[in-house]
């Protein structure tokens, strides 16, 4: 198959975002399986068993004196809530590194037309963790600081524009450091801000407003809504000091809505959907980026960079792409 040239046109890149993402759901879902999914089983293991340990705790007290010390019920919960830890933080890591593979995959996509050897695209980003989580720790810092300093919001809002193509960065141009994906993603948007906050707002929109309203209807068909009601009732909803905070809301305010156990529920259930129905689409927006990146460094799928005063041209999944034809000859 000939090699997909990237046009730059933000609705070309969105309608062939669109378009790679909807003809390979199936692959790109099992992916995300682990990543998202396992995120809430950790998370729901973890609220579970402390909730279960904490409603058994005066009977147990009562049989045993071992679990009338508190620095033993401290390591007793320490030790319930390891297993859901390790699975959340597993999964968390995957979900990180899908991000920056996906990259490669659209790669290996533009050139051959097919989706293909997930393990070998993860490599791209894992062969390089320390940057790669340098680089989210930068963007973390980042993030935190625009949100909690109020005389940052604006300005942050601005970067965050312009910043939104760092992780392409670190894929596509392995030279760059964490710090250098930052000024490259400035260099690569400049003059083209309005167009990129375009596609992140309808992309935006789709992924976190639509799709989230589609998919909790069919949450609510399917009675999974009510499954994880349930759930929520039996574990987070019993640890959160319900009492507490009504009591809190009275002082502040007597003609607030007072919190309900049920309120609660919804309100987890409702997060909870709306992060798996995030998660499983976030293949479409690496895949936006990707596109947007080719489209903007003009490299149509290899990457570019400067050394010396040389040009250098090189292919960023070549390995990839070898490896997939030998097993095809």
């Amino acid at each position: 198959m000939a090699k997909i040239k990237v046009e730059n046109n933000f609705i070309w890149i969105i309608l062939a975002a669109i378009r790679i993402y909807s003809t390979n759901f199936l692959r790109f879902c099992g992916y995300m399986l682990f990543p998202v999914l396992g995120q809430v089983l950790g998370l729901m293991l973890v609220f579970s068993l402390s909730a279960l340990f904490t409603a058994y705790l005066p009977e147990l007290a009562d049989k045993y004196a071992f679990f009338r010390d508190y620095t033993t019920m401290v390591m007793s919960i320490v030790v319930i809530i390891i297993p859901g830890l390790l699975i959340f933080m597993k999964a968390f890591w995957d979900y990180l590194v899908a991000y920056g593979a996906i990259n490669s995959i659209t790669d290996g996509f533009l050139t051959t037309g097919k989706i293909y050897d997930f393990p070998a695209h993860k490599a791209t980003i894992t062969t390089r963790s320390f940057s790669y989580i340098g680089l989210w720790i930068l963007y973390s810092i980042f993030i935190s600081a625009s949100i909690l300093i109020p005389v940052l919001w604006l300005i942050g809002a601005v970067f965050f524009v312009y910043f939104v193509l760092v992780f392409q960065v670190f894929s596509f141009e392995p030279d760059k450091s964490p710090t250098g994906c930052f000024g490259r993603s400035f260099e690569i948007i400049k003059g083209n801000g309005f167009r990129t906050l375009l596609i992140m707002a309808i992309i935006g929109i789709f992924t976190h407003i639509l799709f989230v309203q589609g998919f909790s209807v069919i949450f609510d068909f399917t009675k999974l809504t009510h499954f994880l009601g349930l759930v929520f009732d039996k574990t987070i909803v019993e640890l959160v000091p319900i009492d507490i905070i009504n009591d809190k809301i009275l002082m502040f305010n007597s003609s607030f809505n007072l919190i309900t156990p049920s309120k609660v529920s919804e309100f987890f259930v409702y997060q909870t959907v709306s992060f798996i129905v995030i998660g499983f689409t976030l293949p479409l927006r690496s895949i936006t980026w990707a596109l947007w990146y080719k489209a903007l460094a003009g490299d149509n799928g290899y990457e570019t960079a400067n050394k010396g005063g040389k040009r250098i041209v090189k292919r960023v999944s070549a390995e990839i792409i070898n490896r997939a034809k030998n097993q095809r000859d």
